[in-house]
């Protein structure tokens, strides 16, 4: 194959790697536990697929799908899930009704590299302002790893 023809048809991207995955879990992780409050912790690749999860102890068993819900809706829908649906209460369960896996609920961010979105983060059991959070510092220090490793 050509250069000409890799280039137009084969495209390079940015992907997170699972050892990415496992820094965005384990500062989250820290982070829950830091502040006292126990979370569950989803991170999935960019399409949604499960990349790495994790429970502190006392969690509730029932947001370990909701983590992974948030970290799956971030990640396809590209965006921050309480940005979803405008701040538009109505249009976000609609949204949710009318797709698989997709919410409103804040605690989910894009996992960004290079303006690519390469997964998302999702994290459950805590109030909405707590789970944020816990997926910010999840981000920060990927984005710490990341800078580290380009220098």
């Amino acid at each position: 194959m050509s250069n000409s023809s890799r280039t137009t048809y084969v495209g390079t991207a940015p992907f997170l790697t699972a050892a990415g995955a496992r820094t965005v879990l384990d500062a989250a992780l820290a982070e829950a536990v830091r502040m006292g409050v126990p979370q569950c912790v989803a991170v999935v690749d960019s399409g949604g697929h499960l990349l790495a999860f994790g429970r502190v102890d006392g969690a509730r068993v029932g947001s370990v799908s909701i983590a992974q819900t948030k970290a799956i809706s971030a990640a396809t829908r590209k965006r921050p899930t309480g940005d979803e649906g405008g701040g538009d209460p109505m249009i976000t369960i609609r949204l949710a009704l009318a797709a698989d896996r997709v919410t409103g609920i804040a605690g989910g961010l894009p996992i960004v590299v290079d303006g690519v979105v390469v997964g998302g983060v999702g994290v459950s059991s805590g109030t909405s302002d707590q789970d944020l959070q816990c997926a910010q510092a999840g981000l920060a220090a990927l984005a710490a790893g990341v800078d580290a490793t380009s220098q």
